[in-house]
């Protein structure tokens, strides 16, 4: 048992400055922490939906998911959508208020990022229209290379996550 101990704590020593977390750190206030939280986690979510919308073949149903939950104004489409606004109608206003306001696309929280994290902010929602364009120019049948252009296009978006959670962290 004492052996296992002396291992441990040797890997311990020689591994734990390399696990350091040298993420850039946003501070926000406690409440719109749990906020911002929830929509990250939120994403995690509708990822998960349009791997599981393209592996039964419904891109339109991906593309949906990318455009109206990870867009620019999404969450102005999920509340509009709630008062049973037309798709056009909701479309159109989305697309007119989120050209003028790129912090509208996360109720707000923008205010509290850094202007590197609002720029991969942009980013995302662009990855994520980018993607639904991919995804809705399927024709079925579905060919593998239609397959990999969908894939390329998600795999464009998770990219961004990825760079966004590697460089900044919440706490």
């Amino acid at each position: 048992m004492r052996k296992w101990m002396c291992v441990a704590t040797v890997l311990w020593g020689i591994t734990s400055p390399a696990m350091a977390d040298d993420r850039q750190l946003i501070e926000v206030p406690d409440q719109i922490k749990t906020i911002f939280l929830e929509e990250m986690r939120g994403h995690l979510d509708n990822l998960n939906e349009i791997t599981l919308a393209i592996s039964a073949g419904d891109f339109d149903n991906a593309a949906f998911v990318a455009e109206t939950k990870m867009g620019f104004g999404h969450s102005l489409d999920v509340v509009l959508r709630s008062y049973g606004l037309p798709e056009p109608e909701i479309e159109k206003l989305v697309t007119q208020l989120s050209a003028d306001n790129p912090g509208l696309d996360h109720m707000g929280l923008d205010q509290f990022l850094p202007t590197d994290a609002q720029a991969l902010a942009t980013e995302f929602h662009k990855a994520a229209l980018n993607f639904a364009k991919v995804a809705r120019s399927v024709e079925l049948p579905t060919t593998a290379e239609e397959y990999q252009k969908v894939f390329t296009a998600l795999s464009e978006t998770i990219d961004v996550c990825s760079a966004c959670h590697s460089t900044f962290k919440v706490e």
